[in-house]
């Protein structure tokens, strides 16, 4: 609120008075440093913006873009740009600029050679993805892996397909989602958010009709961005690649979303595809039904887990067991206790067929296994009846117990 009180205040040409002159003066610097910063970031952004409309058609990030099916509007819309391939183009641009190196640096824009004899660029011969703030000022980037030049690469051989800017006093990669400051209007709007984990997925999703997409940048889901997602969404739909990573993916996600009292579903797409290649291949009205259909999340990871155990008893035994966290984490008993015959029901075999009862013991095996305290679901342990109370026979106290519930 503060931060935001300051902003408008700024933007009325308001003065806020501090009630310490020595907290204020370390506010105004603070202030001071994150503006330079920027300044520095958006100049960046610029340059790269520049560098990716002065190549032709047939040049390695508008071509790459062609081939994603990326059209100039959403390019634009996403600032999308191009690193050269150069050791110091962008050190050179920064400096004509009048911006520090040192500042350029602390960003994990450029980095300091071995012999301290300057700066080279961290971004080299890559497409760009700028990271907006919820204002929309750059404050980090994304570089996505291009096909290597014929000759004057300055790159090793082995690179990864992404390079993120480091945290910066400007940027934590943790408290913010890629795309947020695009998708925040439309995802007000509609109630609910898709998350997606690639920044391709992430455009080619907003091109496609779905601008309330957002991702995160380049680590697993955190606990600050779905308190962050919170504010604008009741309800998340999960677009995580299909593949074992994607699953667990959706299991880390899932006490996540339900701390912050957000529903979660997951929208499965067919093995090998994420929703930038689904959508170029299957088109957009077949991803908008696995939208529309997507399952519960709770529901998805269990048959998700059915699916991936052999017919071993001992396997689908530990995969109950891993579940049992996940599970307990929906808190409500009526819950609990249908996902408990869902899962007897989808981990059962013709030669073996589970009760709920041996369920509930891997569950809770499960619970222990994760050192997470307090009952799966209610103890059936008989407890001796407390003087002055009466003791119903167990159907009763069974279904009082569900009418309660």
């Amino acid at each position: 609120f503060p931060q935001a009180a300051r902003a408008l205040a700024d933007r009325a040409g308001i003065e806020i008075k501090e009630a310490d002159d020595r907290e204020e003066a370390v506010r105004r610097r603070e202030r001071q440093v994150h503006e330079r910063l920027l300044a520095v970031t958006e100049a960046a952004a610029e340059f790269y913006v520049a560098q990716l409309e002065a190549q032709p058609p047939t040049g390695p990030g508008r071509k790459e873009l062609a081939e994603r099916g990326v059209n100039a509007e959403t390019a634009s819309r996403f600032r999308l740009g191009y690193a050269p391939a150069s050791w110091d183009a962008l050190a050179k641009h920064l400096a004509h600029k009048g911006h520090s190196a040192a500042d350029a640096e602390a960003l994990g824009l450029l980095m300091r050679r071995r012999d301290n004899s300057g700066h080279y660029d961290r971004f080299r011969h890559r497409l760009m993805f700028p990271i907006s703030d919820l204002q929309g000022k750059v404050i980090a980037f994304s570089g996505r892996l291009l096909a290597a030049l014929p000759t004057n690469d300055p790159r090793p051989t082995q690179e990864p397909k992404y390079v993120n800017s480091p945290e910066s006093a400007i940027y934590k990669k943790g408290a913010l989602l890629f795309g947020l400051h695009q998708a925040r209007v439309e995802i007000r709007r509609n109630g609910w958010a898709i998350l997606c984990e690639g920044n391709f997925d992430l455009v080619a999703l907003h091109q496609a009709g779905f601008g309330n997409a957002v991702a995160p940048l380049g680590t697993a889901f955190t606990e600050v961005q779905a308190k962050l997602l919170r504010r604008f969404a009741q309800r998340v739909t999960l677009m995580f690649d299909a593949d074992n990573a994607g699953r667990k993916a959706a299991q880390a996600a899932y006490p996540l979303l339900r701390a912050c009292e957000l529903e979660g579903r997951v929208a499965r797409l067919p093995d090998g595809s994420d929703p930038d290649s689904y959508i170029r291949t299957a088109g957009v009205e077949a991803l908008r039904e696995q939208i529309n259909g997507a399952k519960g999340l709770l529901e998805f990871l269990i048959d998700a887990t059915a699916e991936r155990v052999g017919p071993e008893t001992e396997h689908r035994a530990t995969a109950i067991t891993e579940l049992g966290p996940v599970i307990r984490a929906a808190e409500n008993p009526a819950k609990i206790e249908l996902y408990i015959q869902r899962i007897a029901q989808r981990f059962s075999t013709a030669e073996h067929s589970l009760s709920a009862e041996v369920v509930k013991r891997l569950l809770r095996q499960g619970v222990r296994n994760a050192a997470k305290p307090g009952p799966l679901v209610r103890s059936t342990t008989k407890v001796a009846p407390r003087p002055g109370r009466v003791k119903l026979p167990q159907l009763q106290s069974e279904l009082l117990g569900a009418l309660l519930d």
